[in-house]
């Protein structure tokens, strides 16, 4: 709905107009005399570029309507011959079962309008799944975005291109995702890969040396270990260390013989002379190599078990190399080496202390085996590196999207897997609202398109004259009807009430009566053209060119239709506007009739100021009710601002007088007169001059000249011209000064 016209910048032609219309409502009744700028509204709604600054202000919660003016310009455009209708000469035919099928397609409750209102609908519905879509979106594209500064600074290149853009980085996100839905990898091994790829400074790295392998089976000394070491059999005293199997005791004990003074270091009893000898001979020079071979082998041993630890220590400090050990594993190879080696030590100490023992020696092959493993494969990354940094274009590349399948799968796992659980609902929801959509559409385009057909055997002159006829017949006139010409195909003629085919009697007055009822009827059903919208805002200016009561009663009785369809909803008809300058014309078709809906009326005086634009003042109650009483309003107006430019107030003042004065009667103008002195008998001589003569004579300047009256003078006088004729009450009465009328006199 229309909500406001703001008029600037009028042409050439009316250089003073601009106005400013509103709040306008449904049905708007405006009032103004000729001269104040009816017109020029009128071609402001029907052509608001014609003016430059002019505007249409709609409702913002409403589409627009199309706009439909009747005035002066569509009575010349319409009626080109003088007595034809050139828009309406058009071929085709009409049948009740094509104007069924136009109505069940066409208006506010038909077919197409329903059709349109579904695709409307989903197209609101699909808005609102679009938004629940781009929230999900929006939802992974924020973390997305928050993420990825947790990315190691060592890979950050991956998003080189992606940090000016959120949208950028989401899709090229949603495509990995689309691609890999795993990942076995993370960002810690990545980074290795990523010193040699995107380092500029990278250099090749040296591979890690294994540690020195120990065979300890062929070490002399290694049999020894599960050999008993003792002395020689020939000694007296062997049967005795062989029965006690205590030769590493008798061994220990005799480097202290020397010191006892033959005294044994025990039992503190004196010794055989040939102790000593016979120990010596004990243990004689194969049991001294023996445990000379054993000392052997446990330097051995320890030396090489030394190397290693060494060996182990350095690992971490090779610079670059050390990136690529898993520093774990190692830690756990080298925990489980170190304890087989000190087992080792431990069990070749004991044998070196007890050499008669027999001792089984584990050698640390599976701990070696381990710790070698994970050097070997610290090595082949770091093959892999040099390879790499020998393949560094094409190997970037390949990298970084590994790295977004670790960002995507890993860093964004949880967002990722919401996402991945709502969308398909979400996009299958939406392809379905789009396809019935596209079908709508169709459904809506194949309707149209019948309608369009429809209307061409409907657009012929036959049916628009049996409308105007069934117009002219509900409206109660009968002073002519239109009926199909003879002489021009798909024409009209008009013919009289006796039979008589007007041709050069045409008035100007049924040229704009005919005009009116071709627009009236261009109102009903549908569309006249596919260019015209089916839902309307109705201008009309001036309908009517004289009094014949026959057609203004026509005329109101068909804009008061008009209005009720708009109360009530019905027809194409949304909004109305109707400008006149007949105050009689005005009464009809704004007279409320009890029980009548006139929800949404507003009325408006449209009023010419001196040397300013005109103004347009809205009122929520009807401020004319009679030709009569709108002369009173300009008398109450000019008393009320008596500064304020009254222009032609002496001729309202004479039409009042003329009016009042006829119907009384019996007036004696001369004695009247003859009450005033001075300028006021002047004044009162030339409005009695008037009223003898009549409203359309022009004055004599011996009878009255014009001189500078004021304001007040001329209501003065005028005041006093009942108070003279005793008709101070309908005064009073008409100036709204009393409420009620006094007994014997009349209201006009």
């Amino acid at each position: 709905m229309l909500e406001s016209l703001a008029l600037r910048g009028a042409p050439a032609f009316d250089p003073d107009v601009g106005a400013d219309i509103g709040p306008l409502t449904p049905v708007n009744f405006l009032f103004g005399p000729n001269g104040s700028g009816k017109t020029t509204i009128s071609r402001a709604f029907a052509d608001p570029g014609r003016f430059t600054g002019t505007s249409l202000s709609w409702n913002s919660s409403a589409k627009a309507l199309g706009i439909k003016v009747y005035n002066r310009d569509y009575v010349a455009a319409t009626l080109q011959q003088a007595a034809n209708l050139p828009s309406v000469f058009l071929l085709g035919k009409t049948s009740v079962e094509v104007q069924n099928e136009i109505d069940t397609l066409s208006g506010p409750a038909g077919s197409i309008a329903a059709t349109q209102k579904q695709l409307d609908d989903l197209s609101g519905t699909l808005t609102l799944k679009k938004s629940e879509i781009a929230a999900v979106r929006d939802t992974l594209k924020e973390s997305a975005w928050s993420k990825r500064l947790t990315v190691p600074t060592e890979l950050n290149k991956m998003f080189v291109g992606y940090n000016g853009s959120q949208e950028k980085l989401l899709a090229h996100l949603l495509e990995v995702a689309a691609a890999s839905s795993t990942v076995t990898e993370d960002f810690d091994a990545l980074k290795v890969e990523a010193a040699a790829v995107f380092a500029e400074d990278a250099s090749p790295l040296a591979e890690f040396p294994l540690g020195r392998s120990l065979c300890l089976e062929e070490l002399p000394g290694f049999d020894l270990m599960a050999t008993p070491v003792v002395g020689s059999a020939d000694v007296r005293l062997s049967p005795l260390i062989q029965q006690l199997q205590n030769a590493d005791w008798v061994e220990h004990g005799r480097h202290y013989l020397s010191q006892t003074n033959g005294h044994c270091p025990f039992c503190q009893q004196s010794t055989p002379p040939d102790l000593a000898e016979q120990l010596d001979s004990y243990f004689d020079t194969r049991y001294t190599q023996q445990i000379a071979q054993l000392n052997s082998f446990q330097a051995v041993v320890q030396e090489w078990a030394d190397s290693w630890h060494s060996y182990l220590n350095d690992l971490p400090t090779r610079l670059g190399a050390s990136d690529h050990l898993k520093v774990e594993d190692l830690q756990t190879a080298r925990l489980q080496f170190d304890a087989a080696v000190l087992q080792l030590l431990k069990s070749i100490e004991a044998k070196l202390a007890g050499p008669s023992s027999v001792v089984l020696l584990e050698t640390p092959a599976t701990e070696i085996e381990d710790l070698s493993t994970v050097l070997m494969e610290a090595n082949a990354s770091i093959k892999a590196f040099n390879l790499r940094l020998q393949n560094r274009a094409t190997e970037k590349w390949a990298l970084i999207e590994r790295c977004w399948v670790v960002f995507v799968r890993d860093v964004l796992a949880t967002e990722v897997g919401r996402f991945e659980g709502a969308i398909p609902a979400l996009e299958l929801g939406k392809s379905g609202i789009e396809d019935a959509i596209d079908t709508t559409a169709v459904e809506l385009k194949t309707k149209t398109l019948r309608l369009r057909e429809l209307q061409k055997q409907v657009t012929s002159s036959k049916p628009i004259i049996d409308t105007i006829n069934r117009l002219l017949d509900s409206a109660g006139f009968h002073s002519f009807r239109l009926k199909e010409s003879s002489a021009v195909p798909d024409g009209y003629s008009l013919e009289r009430e006796n039979g008589e085919i007007a041709s050069d009697t045409l008035s100007e007055g049924e040229r704009t009566f005919i005009t009116f009822l071709y627009f009236a009827q261009s109102l009903q059903g549908t569309p006249q053209t596919p260019d015209e919208p089916n839902d309307l805002l109705v201008v009309i200016d001036d309908p009517i060119s004289s009094l014949d009561s026959d057609v203004l009663y026509a005329v109101s009785t068909l804009i008061r239709r008009i209005v009720a369809d708009i109360t009530s909803g019905k027809g194409r008809v949304r909004q109305l506007v109707v400008l006149t300058h007949n105050a009689y014309f005005h009464k009809e078709i704004t007279y409320k009739r009890p029980g009548d809906k006139h929800g949404g009326w507003q009325y408006g005086i449209v009023r010419k100021r001196n040397g300013l634009s005109s103004e347009v003042i809205l009122f929520p109650e009807n401020p004319i009710q009679t030709a009569y009483g709108a002369l009173w309003e300009e008398v109450r107006r000019a008393s009320n601002e008596p500064s304020a430019p009254a222009i032609g107030l002496q001729n309202i003042l004479r039409r009042i007088l003329e009016t009042y004065f006829k119907v009384l009667g019996g007036v004696d103008d001369t004695a009247i007169v003859e009450e005033f002195e001075g300028d006021d008998r002047l004044i009162c001589r030339s409005l009695f001059s008037w009223v003898n003569a009549g409203s359309h004579s022009i004055f004599d300047d011996l009878d009255y000249s014009q001189t500078p009256s004021t304001v007040e003078t001329n209501l003065r006088v005028f005041q006093r011209v009942f108070e003279v004729h005793k008709q101070e009450g309908h005064y009073l009465m008409m100036m709204g000064q009393i409420r009620t009328q006094p007994v014997g006199e009349r209201q006009m």
